[in-house]
């Protein structure tokens, strides 16, 4: 299909049939429809639209939902396209995305595309970051190596890689002139890069791989090329991981830890500003957390793609939790189930919040395909 073809939305509302409460499919259940990934702005401003993958054409393309009406418009019409690492700037309405090696953008106003730097041969670009004033972008490379223990199972290739330590570069490049500049690099594999949304000179980035393997999350100035480690973790006792920047632009983590190897972790959300001062630890009782957890506006409450409570339900990776950060507790209610197989990297709820904290937003396979659903989220109107 080309460029602008609409999709006619199929909004379908039912409650939950755990708490009740109204849970909106707002993507036609035609095909797959995902949301890329939870660290990225996706909304506009007002919380109206917002950037979803879909492959009823066959391939995976860039669209446009509104969410009042559910109606899609297509954006993007090429080969290659990595739709979990694109963004929605929501300053200037333009969608940024990898297409094979280009790092490219759309306007969701005139569908009008631009090209901004283009890959090395032999690398894969991460997911994409950028200034809360859209007038930078920020990524890492690595090396695409062969990899022999690969098969269809997710991330069945992640010990191999890690231990493989591919070169990684991370990279600036400039909105407005086009220019690029590598600001960091090291032979560690490095993704999921985030610039502060108040500070566009501090950068996040992360050494992947195995949680309790890694020192993980590490922060870059990118004026300097200054780095230093945040959250450091002691290897086999400690992880951490899904790192997000708060709107304050403190560092949000999912923490764990745990006497021995043998012991279960005991987790927490941490929170922490980027020089490493005025940490603060919110703990899971009675134990597991959530797969991914993004935090609202004011750091109150979270939002997480699994529910573990005493005298909970025993399939807790089926429910969507809001929490409440309080006394050093992470406290969980159900907000809805989302009910997904998990099998695809697609499939993953990744919850995020709207604009103003009224809703949230996650994708589910559910009703057999992968389709976007939103719910109010009230933390005091839950039992």
């Amino acid at each position: 299909m080309p460029k602008g073809t609409v999709f006619k939305g199929d909004k379908v509302t039912v409650k939950d049939s755990f708490t009740g409460v109204e849970v909106t499919r707002i993507s036609p259940n035609v095909g797959n429809t995902f949301h890329p990934y939870f660290t990225q702005p996706l909304f506009s401003f007002d919380g109206k639209n917002v950037l979803v993958a879909f492959d009823r054409t066959g391939s995976w393309q860039l669209y446009s939902l509104h969410i009042p009406t559910g109606d899609m418009v297509q954006l993007t019409d090429e080969p290659d396209i990595r739709p979990g690492a694109s963004l929605l700037d929501p300053n200037t309405m333009r969608a940024f995305y990898w297409a094979g090696r280009k790092l490219k953008s759309v306007s969701l106003d005139t569908l009008e595309e631009d090209e901004y730097y283009t890959l090395p041969e032999g690398f894969v670009g991460s997911i994409l970051s950028i200034t809360s004033d859209g007038s930078t972008l920020y990524f890492a490379y690595s090396e695409k190596l062969a990899l022999s223990t690969v098969t269809n199972k997710i991330y069945s290739g992640m010990n191999e890689t890690f231990f493989r330590r591919p070169a990684s570069v991370v990279m600036q490049v400039n909105v407005v002139d086009k220019t690029a500049r590598a600001i960091w690099g090291e032979r560690e594999w490095i993704t999921h890069v985030i610039v502060s949304p108040v500070d566009n000179d501090i950068v996040c980035f992360c050494h992947e791989g195995p949680w309790h393997l890694v020192q993980r999350t590490w922060i870059v100035r990118a004026s300097t090329s200054e780095v230093w480690p945040i959250v450091e973790t002691k290897r086999y006792l400690e992880r951490a991981g899904h790192e997000i920047f708060t709107r304050s632009g403190r560092i949000c983590t999912q923490y764990g830890r745990r006497e021995s190897i043998s012991d279960e972790w005991k987790c927490a959300d941490l929170f922490i500003n980027p020089d490493g001062t005025n940490m603060v630890m919110f703990e899971y009782k009675p134990g597991p957390k959530p797969m991914h957890v993004q935090v609202n506006s004011t750091e109150e409450y979270g939002v997480g793609d699994g529910a573990f409570m005493i005298n909970g339900p025993k399939d807790g990776d089926q429910y969507i939790s809001l929490i409440k950060y309080e006394n050093g507790l992470a406290k969980q209610k159900i907000l809805c189930t989302h009910g997904t197989s998990w099998k695809a990297q697609h499939s993953h709820p990744h919850p995020i919040w709207f604009p103003d904290d009224s809703m949230v937003l996650f994708t589910s396979d559910r009703e057999g395909r992968c389709n976007v659903y939103i719910a109010p989220a009230d933390y005091d109107m839950l039992k």
